[in-house]
């Protein structure tokens, strides 16, 4: 069972995976949204992911993503200047070395995930710690061991949550026997794993109220979300038509569709054009904030509720994106989901009855589950005994 937890939704996808043959057969969705305009609290999430497990086995394996303020992830480069750099790094010195980087990295993150999920520092509770990437002096290595230098740096992944969070979580997943769990933040994810795809581009998954934006291969440090979103649609047409919300939503479904008069096809395009450019602003402006350094990527592909909306291409082909952020006018694409899959060579059964609704972290869980854990299996079983005691 996969879930993707976020302020506003909480999807759930019950699948069979089988690693031998790389194949995946999704089986069953499920779907539950807040009302416009409301979040959902602590307690509401865990009454639904416990109505959700209902009717599933208890050999389950349970994936979970989230998103703040449920959850963040970070990801930091650290290093530590060595005392005596001409000495080949033995055992005792690799794991004095990273249970000090360790303990300095939380410390400098414990602040400033406090104030992003709004809990007190002592409140927060280090889920996991991943280490990867080892450097002496800049330059990649696969493992310390044996090496000499001055500066030994690694990359580390950390997930944090608050701890009556994590408790009542955890009690929740000690009721199943499945050995999976990934308990990240959605933009971990993306960083991860779509970045295999495509080595560069900007990924934009516009939803119900809010549209994301992330670079891809930084999705971490260059990622934003702005108050546009489906709905901005529907409550235009609700008042110019004069109508409720929900008559609205049913004509935006039958304009997507085609299913309308020409006139009235029309009297829609002139009516919501102007909307849509408004989100290629909100694009904009988002991606101007990114540290894109000396070359911007080239290509915006598109996901979310809006991939079969008419003229949505055209808008975006349309927009004049300035020159000092785009040397060039960019492409514009519609995300194929199953692109990762083709990438990564699995089978996901089924993938075309669940397409329109399956959010891009649920693509990105199914893909991730069947990506190496680790390519430093020895220095993340030092990191895992080290992190016991932060925890």
């Amino acid at each position: 069972m996969i879930f993707n937890i976020t302020r506003e939704s909480i999807n759930a996808l019950e699948a069979d995976f089988d690693f031998n043959s790389k194949r995946v057969k999704l089986r069953k969705g499920f779907s539950f949204e807040t009302p416009v305009g409301v979040e959902f609290q602590s307690e509401e999430v865990f009454a639904l992911v416990e109505k959700i497990l209902r009717g599933a086995k208890r050999t389950a394996s349970l994936i979970f993503l989230f998103e703040k303020p449920f959850v963040k992830s970070t990801l930091s480069n650290f290093s530590i200047i060595r005392e005596r750099p001409l000495n080949y790094i033995d055992e005792d010195e690799l794991e004095n070395i990273i249970e000090s980087l360790v303990w300095r990295l939380y410390d400098r993150e414990r602040p400033i995930v406090s104030r992003l999920l709004g809990v007190a520092e002592l409140e927060i509770f280090l889920v996991s710690s991943k280490i990867k990437d080892p450097k002496i002096d800049g330059r990649k290595i696969i493992n310390p061991l044996g090496f000499s230098g001055r500066r030994l740096g690694f990359t580390f992944e950390n997930t944090y949550t608050h701890r009556d969070f994590w408790d009542k979580f955890i009690k929740i997943f000690n009721r199943y026997k499945g050995e999976m769990i990934i308990l990240v933040e959605n933009q971990l994810i993306f960083d991860k794993v779509f970045s295999l795809v495509e080595e560069s581009g900007i990924l934009i998954e516009i939803g119900r109220e809010k549209t994301k934006v992330g670079l891809l291969g930084n999705f971490l440090k260059n990622f934003e979300i702005f108050d546009w979103g489906e709905e901005n649609l529907m409550r235009l047409i609700a008042k110019n038509l004069s109508i409720s919300l929900k008559t609205a939503r049913f004509l935006k479904t039958r304009y997507e569709a085609g299913d309308l008069s020409s006139h009235s096809f029309h009297w829609f395009e002139k009516l919501l054009m102007p909307e849509l450019k408004i989100l290629t602003e909100g694009i904009y402006l988002a991606v101007k904030n990114f540290d894109l350094g000396d070359s911007a990527p080239q290509t915006l592909y598109l996901s979310g509720s809006l991939n079969r909306f008419p003229k949505l291409l055209e808008v975006f082909n349309g927009y004049s994106w300035p020159k000092s952020l785009f040397k060039k006018k960019p492409s514009v694409a519609i995300y194929q989901k199953e692109k990762i899959f083709d990438k990564i060579n699995i089978k996901v059964e089924n993938l075309e009855q669940f397409d329109h609704s399956i959010p891009l972290a649920l693509v990105g869980a199914i893909a991730a589950s069947f990506l190496p854990e680790s390519s430093y299996p020895e220095l993340n079983k030092v990191l895992k005994r080290r992190v016991k005691w932060l925890s």
